[in-house]
């Protein structure tokens, strides 16, 4: 029972910026601008440290994923490529 608990829980529980801005595979400078955005959390400031809790992040990517799949205009306009493709 143990085994299966420790294979579900992430293997880090926060993380630091760069770490933060890989696990979705963006750069820093982009996950900086998430934050202003307000799609990621600030993060927590222990000390002179800030770590973000990989929690809070899926939670976070989570409701973008959501607010984009309810969004009603997905369309971002015409692609220049449509009429050369199709």
């Amino acid at each position: 029972m143990q085994e299966n608990q420790s294979k579900s829980l992430p293997s880090e529980i926060a993380v630091r910026r760069e770490k933060a801005a890989k696990m979705f595979d963006i750069s820093p400078s982009t996950f900086d601008n998430w934050i202003k955005q307000g799609w990621m959390p600030e993060g927590i400031k222990i000390g002179l440290l800030r770590r973000w809790d990989t929690d809070d992040m899926r939670s976070s990517w989570n409701a973008m994923k959501e607010a984009k799949s309810n969004s009603e205009d997905d369309d971002d306009g015409e692609n220049p490529f449509d009429h050369i493709i199709g």
